[in-house]
């Protein structure tokens, strides 16, 4: 494979982890404490940022109390 191609796909992937990354995190941060389920902020911070992809889709699935979508 030509290195421009693999070049271009580690930087579109990579690209594409901060920008789910960045967005889990802006709605952490606009998320009062008080809708947040099972652990605390800045926990969820930490598994949004360590444990790409599954850390953003456990926030996405559980941090948030059931009036997420009303």
């Amino acid at each position: 494979m030509n290195n421009t191609v693999i070049l271009v796909t580690v930087a579109a992937l990579v690209s594409a982890v901060v920008w789910f990354d960045s967005r889990c995190l802006a709605d952490l941060a606009r998320t009062s404490d008080r809708d947040l389920r099972y652990v605390n902020r800045n926990t969820w911070a930490l598994v949004i940022v360590l444990s790409f992809p599954v850390g953003p889709m456990l926030y996405l699935l559980y941090a948030k109390g059931p009036r997420r979508y009303s």
